[in-house]
C-alpha cells in the first residue's frame, strides 16, 4: 500500500515538531520504521522497478494454467 504524499510529509512534520525518534513516529502512526526512515531520505515513491521482470519458461506456464 502506497501512503500519500500528504500523510508522509505530515508523519515527518510532526517528527521534527515533537523531536521524536524513527520508532517513536512509526509506532504514534502505525506505519514501519523503516518507512518513516526512507521517508525522510526521499518523500516520493519510487515509479519503476530497479530489477528486471521475473521470466518463466512457456511450457512451465502453459502446465500451471
Amino acid at each position: 500500500m502506497a501512503y500519500s504524499i500528504d500523510f508522509r510529509r505530515k508523519v515527518l512534520e510532526i517528527k521534527d515538531r515533537d523531536g521524536l525518534s524513527f520508532e517513536e513516529t512509526a509506532l504514534r502512526f502505525g506505519v514501519s520504521k523503516s518507512s518513516v526512515s526512507r521517508w525522510a531520505k526521499r518523500l516520493e515513491p519510487c515509479r519503476t522497478r530497479n530489477k528486471p521482470a521475473t521470466k518463466i519458461a512457456p511450457e512451465r506456464l502453459i502446465r500451471d494454467v
